[in-house]
């Protein structure tokens, strides 16, 4: 008769945030932060309020993303904001410095995140 050793279960692999400086061209403070959901959702406001709804593909729906995998990873809750986003905020401008064309330039804690240019009438 043999002895089994008693099975391990399998060790459970401790998830890295994504952190800003992961998915935009950051640096200092704001770069080795996680995202968290209440800064996807300040930037989807500053969307909403420029444009009237949020970009498809923009820095909100990245944001939104990555804060929706850092929640479901444990690393920050529902309602988390990263404080240096919540002391600096999450801004959205647009400029028509160019017959015909916007230029929206997305900003989080004073630091640019994304520019789209559209066409304007």
């Amino acid at each position: 008769m043999s002895q089994e050793r008693p099975r391990k279960p399998p060790a459970v692999e401790q998830q890295e945030p994504i952190k800003y400086g992961d998915i935009f061209p950051v640096s200092g403070e704001l770069s080795s932060q996680p995202v968290a959901p209440g800064d996807a959702a300040m930037m989807q406001s500053a969307e909403t309020s420029v444009l009237g709804k949020t970009l498809k593909g923009g820095t909100a729906a990245v944001m939104q993303s990555a804060a929706t995998r850092n929640e479901r990873a444990g690393v920050v809750g529902h309602r988390d904001v990263t404080k240096v986003v919540e002391n600096e905020g999450a801004t959205l401008v647009g400029s028509t410095d160019l017959p015909g064309t916007r230029v929206i330039t997305e900003s989080v804690a004073k630091q640019v995140i994304g520019q789209h240019v559209q066409p304007h009438p």
